[in-house]
């Protein structure tokens, strides 16, 4: 039997603040749709609750002078001391999960300081002693964080289910080229409906 996990993957309200409320002035990017994600990743998580299923949570927490980013941070425009210099940086409200996909008690909060989720963090230790095999991954943006997260699943043998309308990124046109090659090689690329009916199996 395939024991799926759902990843709800970054989306602390730094990484939605940077790319929707600094970005606004910017037309290229598509705001909407970065926040759009939301209410079928709540779907998701509040499935796999009811079903069981483990939902872990995974955010970019990076110390206040981002010594320990393991990310090209300063071509995003961050720097420390400089401009927006609490991004996602711990105990702010930046490194919170947004309040609507809030985590429940006991549910799993993995800290990463680079775009992969699996990349030196516990992400492997959870899942496999959670007993999951399948990853159904969730979150912004598609062309960084969870592509990375993904090709990083991919690497440590999970099979990975990609959820396109719960992921986005701040253009369309390079979301739907991104989800061209993970359904090539590394996902199963699903609507929230179509992995809703298979857990429902």
């Amino acid at each position: 039997m395939v024991r799926a996990g759902s990843t709800a993957h970054d989306q602390p309200s730094d990484a939605l603040d940077f790319y929707c409320d600094a970005l606004t002035a910017l037309s290229r990017h598509d705001v909407p749709f970065l926040v759009g994600t939301i209410p079928h990743v709540k779907r998701l998580a509040d499935a796999f609750r009811a079903a069981s299923r483990p939902v872990v949570y995974v955010a970019h927490i990076l110390k206040l002078d981002y010594s320990d980013a393991a990310f090209p941070f300063w071509r995003l425009g961050l720097q420390p001391g400089a401009g927006n210099s609490t991004h996602c940086v711990e105990g702010t409200w930046g490194a919170e999960i947004i309040d609507e996909l809030k985590p429940c008690q006991d549910e799993h909060l993995v800290a990463k300081k680079g775009f992969g989720s699996f990349a030196n963090t516990q992400l492997d230790t959870v899942l496999r002693n959670l007993g999951v095999t399948t990853c159904v991954v969730t979150g912004v943006t598609t062309c960084d964080c969870v592509s990375n997260t993904v090709r990083g699943g991919v690497e440590h043998n999970y099979r990975t289910i990609l959820v396109s309308d719960a992921v986005a990124e701040v253009s369309r046109e390079t979301h739907e080229g991104e989800l061209k090659t993970m359904s090539r090689v590394f996902a199963d690329v699903k609507t929230t409906d179509e992995v809703l009916a298979m857990l429902g199996r």
